[in-house]
């Protein structure tokens, strides 16, 4: 009949129906769908014998489903019948079982009911084609039997032989003419046997025949279905052997036996909590449906397969306790490779190495993925194909507990992990329910409890909005529970949140808690309160910088202008010793002023940079610069992450410095850190006295009677402004060597390998 299952999906709802074959086919490739959403046109597919089962709904406009079980019924009398229906009651489910529905099963919400529909078509179909193989053997027999004429004898009142057919002479094992006229009970008084003499004694004494079914005395082994006619006169008495049809229906009645064994199995399987509950229960169950001198049960343990379980009558050296899965002549390793039944009648033959050379047979099994079952004889021919089907049975029970065990396993672990992140994540984490318009708490993690302020015990079972939100913000979370009730995730939302200190500051995240259908959802909150803080006061700077920027441009730049304007005007006029330095002075006055305005812009905070080469930036910034003879070497080269005007005003401020502290024909030279972490400018100048190494960035500290004090200054408004840090080290603190020159090192800095293709 074939490996697969064909079913006959029937529901006039196309979409239920496809819906269901393809979990059915999902659940087990053994099962092969067809649908029809037509009670009659299903009839058709029965009356030719082109389905093993058929899943009926139960309320459908032509027929029900029940009336259509009876018209299947006129067709297909045995013919498994599953009655899969989301009208669930007692009276249907009574009214379909005595109508003989195969199984009745009622129709729920969620995709486990397809594994338990298909696990219930695999057994009405095992069981169906187990009762029709038998009724084909009963069958073969009763055929077998009418074309053999029975045995007989006859017997006068005295016992003695009247007649003898040849058949019966030969079962005696006696010429049939030398028995004439001879008395049976001495002729055969060893023989005979008890059940015998009484069956002919009995039907003397009552005259009526007398039919019984026992094992041969003459021929042990044998077993005679034997009726005797009796007369006034004597007995007629005709016999067959009934050995064969015997055995039939004993061989029946163990596959049931088994059958209902693998069923115990499965109900059992589902109480197994681990893997090697479900081995023991295989090697268990094997011992109870076949007939063999060994069965393992060996399971993949990385690239091996590893020996977990083993029948209780065998030696030590049996079976091979480890086996890489790669290897080629063993025959559990390709059988696990190849992911198919193997029934191997001589191992003699074949091209594998058992364990043990005495073992002939062999039928090995696998476990889908997990592992291998095998079972060995040392019989040539051990294992037939009924061997193999409730093999394959045991295989696919075996297989579905050991993935809901492994899938349980995973679960039990991932929770763990996710109970273990929960409880040390150091975000605060709250996990609530959405009821209404309330968020109401659930659980929280620790760092809840130390940012928040409130225990677990003291806010579980509350709104967690009455908690952490004012009263004028009651509308706000409202709106987020709305969002995170309908399946939207917030990601990285600002929120101002009441703790028990105070208002902080937090980005907030959500995610769902489960798919359990419950609107549940995890809270992340980011403490970003010092980083608000800092925005806050950066943005206060600028403020100020730029409140002193235009004092500086305003209330200094125009008188300062005016007189400019005014001693132009007078040195045209008159000659005076006076004028030289009242001229100096202005000049540097303007300076400090132009120098100021510079240190006040550029230590605006940089908001939005941008990738910057730094070659190109040191060549700008060295052409631009007065450089004189000086030289330059680049030593590295990367991207930084910088606001490129500022940075080139950075560069050219160092490089002035080093030329104006340095020698006729100073070097300079720009590279990255040794971590790359940043970059440093440095030359081969006098060097920073150390004393003077953090003065040099105060504003209107200089060495230079000439100089205005900012250049360094600025260098460090501007490194400030990138969030970088600056620092004034001798070339030998670095290097280690001896040398002589000032080096400023930049760290903190966003270093790129490359400019973005799209810049």
């Amino acid at each position: 009949m074939g490996h697969a299952i064909r079913v006959l999906l029937v529901d006039d709802d196309p979409a239920i129906a496809d819906l269901t074959a393809t979990h059915l086919e999902r659940a087990s490739d053994r099962i092969e769908t067809a649908v029809e959403t037509s009670p009659a046109t299903a009839l058709d597919r029965v009356t030719d014998d082109a389905v093993d089962c058929v899943v009926s709904d139960y309320e459908m406009p032509e027929m029900d489903g029940l009336e259509f079980l009876d018209a299947v019924r006129e067709t297909a009398p045995s013919l498994p019948f599953i009655l899969f229906t989301g009208r669930g009651s007692e009276e249907i489910a009574s009214e379909a079982i005595s109508a003989g529905v195969t199984d009745y099963l009622q129709k729920e919400t969620g995709s486990d009911q397809y594994a338990v529909l298909a696990n219930r078509v695999e057994n009405a179909v095992a069981q169906y084609r187990a009762e029709r193989e038998a009724e084909e053997a009963d069958e073969q027999i009763r055929r077998i039997f009418e074309r053999i004429t029975d045995a007989f004898f006859a017997l006068d009142d005295q016992w003695r032989f009247t007649h003898v057919n040849e058949r019966a002479a030969d079962f005696f094992g006696r010429d049939a003419d030398d028995l004439l006229g001879e008395n049976i009970r001495e002729a055969f008084s060893d023989d005979m046997g008890e059940e015998f003499r009484a069956a002919y004694e009995k039907a003397f004494e009552v005259q009526e025949p007398v039919t019984l079914e026992t094992e041969s005395t003459f021929q042990p082994g044998d077993w005679l279905e034997i009726r005797v006619y009796p007369a006034e006169d004597g007995l007629s008495v005709y016999f067959r052997n009934v050995t064969e049809r015997r055995r039939a229906q004993m061989e029946l009645r163990e596959t049931n036996q088994k059958i209902e064994a693998l069923h115990d199995v499965a109900a059992r399987a589902v109480g197994c909590t681990s893997e090697q509950d479900i081995y023991d229960l295989a090697i268990e169950a094997a011992e109870e449906i076949l007939a063999f001198d060994l069965c393992t049960v060996d399971a993949v343990e990385g690239d091996h397969l590893v020996t977990r379980a083993v029948s209780k009558v065998v030696s030590t050296d049996g079976y091979y306790e480890r086996t890489p899965l790669d290897r080629e002549d063993n025959l559990a390793a390709r059988v696990y490779r190849e992911g198919e039944t193997s029934l191997v009648r001589d191992l003699h033959e074949a091209d594998v190495v058992p364990a043990e050379s005495e073992y002939r047979s062999a039928l090995t099994i696998p476990f889908d993925e997990f592992a291998v079952f095998q079972a060995v004889s040392k019989d040539a021919d051990g294992f037939d194909r009924g061997d193999r089907e409730l093999a394959e049975l045991l295989a696919a029970h075996i297989s579905e507990a050991l993935a809901r065990v492994r899938t349980e396993t995973e679960l039990r672990a991932e929770r763990d992990r996710f109970a273990a992140l929960f409880e040390n994540v150091p975000n605060a984490v709250v996990r609530y329910g959405i009821d209404g318009t309330d968020a109401v708490c659930k659980s929280v993690n620790p760092a809840f409890e130390d940012v928040f302020g409130w225990r677990e015990d003291e806010i579980v079972g509350d709104s967690v909005d009455d908690y952490i939100l004012r009263d004028d913000q009651q509308d706000e979370g409202e709106a987020l529970n709305a969002r995170v009730s309908h399946g939207r995730r917030i990601e990285g939302a600002e929120v101002h949140r009441t703790t028990r200190d105070g208002g902080r500051d937090f980005l907030l995240h959500t995610a769902p808690a489960g798919d359990d259908g419950e609107s549940e959802a995890f809270a992340i909150y980011v403490d970003i309160s010092e980083q608000k803080e800092r925005e806050r006061q950066l943005a206060r700077q600028n403020e100020r910088l730029e409140e002193f920027a235009s004092v500086v441009s305003h209330d200094l730049r125009n008188p300062l202008n005016v007189a400019l304007g005014r001693f132009d005007l007078l040195e045209d006029e008159c000659d005076s010793d006076h004028l030289a330095p009242i001229g100096r002075s202005l000049d540097r006055m303007d300076g400090l002023v132009e120098d100021l305005l510079k240190l006040a812009r550029q230590g605006l905070v940089v908001d939005d940079p941008e990738p910057v080469s730094l070659s190109d930036a040191v060549e700008e910034a060295w052409e631009t610069a007065d450089t004189a003879e000086a030289s330059l070497r680049l030593a590295d080269d990367a991207v930084v992450e910088a606001d490129d005007a500022r940075f080139r005003e950075l560069l050219e401020n160092l490089f002035r410095n080093a030329v104006e502290h340095g020698d006729v024909g100073t070097a300079v030279e720009v590279g990255l850190l040794d971590d790359g972490q940043g970059f440093y400018v440095a030359d081969d100048g006098p060097g920073i006295p150390e004393a003077e190494r953090e003065q040099v960035f105060d504003h209107g500290f200089t060495t230079d009677e000439d100089g205005t004090g900012f250049g360094l200054a600025i260098v460090s408004s501007i490194a400030n402004a990138h969030g970088w840090n600056v620092e004034a080290v001798d070339c030998d603190d670095e290097t280690g060597d001896d040398c002589e020159g000032a080096r400023f090192e930049f760290s903190r800095v966003t270093l790129r390998d490359e400019l973005s293709s799209e810049r």
